[in-house]
């Protein structure tokens, strides 16, 4: 499955190096702007808010390359000057030379004890696609320095003028790595990290699949999912996913009732097991199925109909006779030696 393109939309060097760096294992092929073949403009970053600059880029990108885009805004909010620069600290000057400059000759007569300062940053992603987006805010205090303090290779905007108490070194003293474990953009990019992987990420989901044995036949239920069309009117096995908290007895038991109105009993839990790789443009999960053979000790056989379209009882022998969901039908003939020894030797 090929990876979907996620764009970095940022065109600072410093910023992109820090988000590739905390992003670079997901399952996303990560995109710069320089390396899209077509030139976009910049947007107008009119928001009032970090939050409102991120979400305008987030979007603005997404639209024009199709792409899912996440973009940052960021401020540094000095206490003194009552909070300046904040959100326009990218357009204090475009030189980050002289940026720096600029902000020390406004502490130039301010103490190191009020020199009191925060980082704030917002990551703003947008699925195009899904029509979804997600922000994410971080922050770290700190203070400003009366003179800048760099080495290694973080050299740009207003790293060399942030002291760090919990590190004892400037944002410009750090690495990658060391920045990204601590700093503002770091905290924002850990929750999104997760957000993305928990959205994207391939999932593992477990499955209880109670086979229900009547009179030595077997009880299948038509899917009733229109918005699925390559599963719905497709026959299939009563069962779901296994919770926490849960078993997968105590699931198979709850699923045969909630959709094919029976009470069941577990009298055996089968060997074979089968892995269900389901893919989409964009996330792709498994599924494990866990097949239980179950007996009959009540109910009214009355079908959930949000769930189940038909409900029929099928001789052992018969199930090829019937369209199940992709790749069932050969997860049966490798089980129903299995089956019709549980069934034999239970009588049922």
């Amino acid at each position: 499955m090929k990876s979907p393109k996620l764009l970095i939309a940022t065109t600072n060097e410093g910023k992109l190096r820090e988000i590739k760096h905390f992003l670079n294992d997901l399952p996303f092929e990560l995109v710069t702007l320089d390396q899209l073949n077509q030139e976009i403009p910049e947007p107008a970053e009119d928001g009032k808010t970090l939050q409102e600059n991120a979400t305008i880029k987030a979007k603005y990108y997404a639209e024009k390359t199709g792409f899912l885009s996440l973009a940052d805004d960021t401020g540094l909010f000095v206490d003194e000057l009552g909070g300046w620069p904040g959100i326009k600290s990218a357009r204090v000057h475009k030189n980050d030379e002289n940026k720096r400059e600029i902000l020390l000759d406004e502490l130039k007569n301010v103490s190191k004890e009020k020199r009191n300062a925060s980082f704030q940053s917002v990551l703003a992603f947008h699925d195009p696609n899904k029509d979804l987006t997600c922000t994410i805010a971080g922050r770290l205090d700190g203070l400003i320095v009366e003179k800048p303090v760099f080495k290694g290779d973080m050299k740009w905007g207003f790293n060399e003028l942030f002291f760090v108490e919990e590190l004892e070194k400037t944002y410009g003293q750090m690495t990658v790595a060391e920045k990204n474990s601590i700093s503002h953009r770091g905290k924002a990019l850990n929750k999104m990290k997760y957000f993305l992987q928990n959205q994207y990420g391939a999932k593992h989901l477990v499955v209880a699949l109670p086979i229900i044995i009547k009179d030595g036949k077997m009880l299948i239920t038509l899917r009733n999912d229109p918005y699925r069309l390559e599963v719905h009117k497709k026959w299939e096995f009563p069962g779901g996913i296994i919770d926490f908290g849960e078993t997968g007895e105590s699931t198979a038991i709850k699923e045969a009732k909630e959709e094919a109105g029976y009470d069941i009993e577990v009298i055996s839990q089968l060997r074979g097991m089968r892995v269900k790789d389901h893919q989409f443009s964009t996330f792709r999960y498994q599924v494990y199925l866990i097949p239980y053979i179950c007996r009959v000790v009540g109910g009214d056989g009355k079908y959930s109909d949000a769930e189940v379209l038909d409900a029929k009882w099928i001789d052992l022998e018969s199930y090829r006779d019937y369209e199940f969901l992709p790749g069932d039908n050969d997860f049966l003939d490798e089980l129903m030696p299995e089956i019709k020894e549980v069934v034999r030797t239970n009588n049922l």
